[in-house]
């Protein structure tokens, strides 16, 4: 159960918009010949990028789309930075700017009604028409948008990046789908979540309930992206 209405992107953060946020914080600036090889395409999805660029990321957003800063949902740590000692704000589920999904979110978002493996089914064969994957994909991301979207009209949940999500490892609860924790939540290394596979993938990682778990400093520059959500009033 998701307890509140939320709103989540369409398509993954483009290279063109992590480069617009990364002008003002070129301390998340992101190789050039590391986007060309891995995600080329000014419109497909920026990878390599850390948790913590993605959590910087959504309160930029926060503040492009004039959200006041009580309702940006993370806190810099005690230097100014998004970094370890961060803290995702109490109640940030509560707040109206932009932030990471929830681990049930996107999976709610994902599955788009669906209870088979992938949002059109379990065919392997039709994986090609929803998602890049490593039998497809030209061994790099692929513009975002390209391929079939899922029944909510969202494109590459499966697939292209993986994709940031907000909790913990520890945060997970097997057999449960609710996320009704809100409390102030100090970052430090443990490992958070990604979801939906990548280019690099062969079909068993590429599904709906996939879940794959990394450090917030880890930027696998093959395969880390992410898409905002917020929640909505």
């Amino acid at each position: 159960m998701i307890p509140r209405r939320f709103a989540i992107a369409i398509k993954e953060v483009t290279v063109a918009q992590y480069q617009e946020f990364a002008r003002e914080h070129p301390q998340f600036g992101l190789a050039q010949s590391e986007m060309n090889k891995y995600s080329p395409a000014s419109d497909g999805p920026v990878i390599g990028v850390s948790w913590y660029a993605a959590a910087a990321y959504c309160n930029w957003l926060s503040k492009e789309e004039g959200f006041p800063g009580d309702q940006w949902c993370y806190e810099p740590n005690e230097g100014g930075e998004y970094a370890e000692g961060m803290r995702i704000k109490a109640d940030a589920l509560k707040l109206k700017g932009y932030r990471l999904p929830t681990g049930a979110e996107w999976e709610y978002s994902c599955r788009a009604g669906a209870k088979t493996g992938r949002y059109y089914g379990n065919s392997i064969e039709l994986l090609q028409k929803y998602a890049w994957y490593i039998a497809n994909s030209p061994d790099r991301a692929c513009p975002c948008g390209r391929l079939l979207p899922n029944d909510l009209g969202l494109f590459d949940m499966l697939g292209n990046a993986y994709e940031w999500c907000q909790e913990t490892e520890a945060a997970y609860r097997p057999g449960t789908a609710t996320d009704d924790r809100h409390k102030t939540e100090c970052i430090n290394e443990n490992l958070r979540l990604l979801r939906g596979g990548a280019f690099t993938l062969p079909p068993p990682y590429v599904r709906s309930a996939f879940r794959f778990w990394s450090t917030p400093t880890n930027r696998y520059i093959f395969c880390n992206g992410f898409r905002p959500a917020r929640t909505c009033p």
